[in-house]
């Protein structure tokens, strides 16, 4: 006898109840479904054992490497005991990477929004009695530079940095040809730097940053562009001629490219020509001087 199964039709097929289609399987026959979450739920079981493993295995403090009597090499964050090596055991340390603190340098690098802030931090302003400038550092063991007149004769002198904490600044060298100075800020940290690139390679009308304590404030940042190379004789030099702004207390800052590198250091402006007022006319000792003097001082 056939059973009738109750239900409308449409369309020329019979619509099952639900209920009715769950009576129909067969009663030992698993559901696709539920095969299918369990095997999704052995995956995670997997996956989660892996991890606790794995990060017990990476933060245990030590890892062991031996060979066995069968000539097998073994890993392991257990000491091996000694009937089972041929041989030596072999020690190393594991260091956690969350624990390993990145250096000065690269935490302000990826801090800093564009390359132009980036100098700002790398920028000091020079404080002394009657007289102040600024400078730039050229190396993280607080090497850096200024200009030879705003440091030479003066004692006690200060770097006030940008984050505005005090430092102690010592002359270390004045140069005998070029208006320029290598002074030391001294601090117990790693500091970051600025990069030097050739000015050489500039073309009239790149864009330049002259970065300093222009009119005694604090990391003041002019833009203009570079001119040309220029032989003051009331100087006795070579320099870059640029259009940004200057005031008292720019002299001994990093003039610098788009891209925060240093070109030169800004030394001087043009007052006044024949009675004349002069604006926009400033001049910085190009990067081939900073090397020819201070080289090996460079990223140190």
């Amino acid at each position: 006898m056939v059973e009738s199964i109750s239900g409308s039709f449409d369309q020329g097929q019979q619509r099952i109840p639900s209920a009715r289609v769950q009576d129909l399987r067969h009663a030992r026959e698993r559901c696709r479904r539920h095969q299918e979450m369990n095997l999704l739920r052995f995956i995670l079981i997997l996956c989660f054992t892996f991890l606790f493993f794995s990060q017990d295995f990476a933060f245990a403090g030590k890892i062991y490497k031996w060979v066995d009597e069968r000539g097998v090499v073994h890993f392991s964050d257990q000491e091996p005991g000694t009937d089972k090596v041929k041989g030596e055991v072999e020690e190393r340390e594991i260091i956690d990477p969350s624990s390993v603190k990145q250096p000065q340098d690269t935490v302000i690098r990826e801090t800093a929004r564009n390359p132009i802030e980036y100098v700002t931090n790398c920028t000091f302003t020079i404080k002394a009695p009657k007289r102040i400038g600024s400078g730039f550092l050229i190396s993280s063991e607080g090497y850096a530079l200024t200009c030879k007149h705003v440091v030479e004769g003066l004692p006690n002198l200060i770097a006030i940095m940008n984050d505005q904490q005090e430092a102690q600044l010592n002359v270390l060298f004045t140069s005998a040809k070029y208006d320029l100075a290598l002074v030391q800020v001294m601090v117990p940290r790693k500091m970051p730097y600025l990069t030097i690139r050739d000015a050489q390679g500039l073309a009239p009308g790149d864009r330049l940053f002259a970065v300093g304590a222009s009119a005694g404030l604090q990391s003041t940042v002019t833009d203009g562009v570079f001119t040309a190379f220029r032989t003051i004789e009331s100087a006795k030099g070579d320099f870059i001629q640029f259009s940004a702004p200057l005031n008292p207390g720019n002299s001994g800052g990093p003039l610098v490219d788009e891209k925060g590198m240093v070109v030169g250091v800004v030394s001087l402006k043009f007052l006044s020509q024949q009675g004349m007022p002069v604006s926009g006319v400033g001049f910085a000792v190009p990067s081939a001087q900073i090397k020819e003097e201070y080289g090996t001082y460079v990223g140190k």
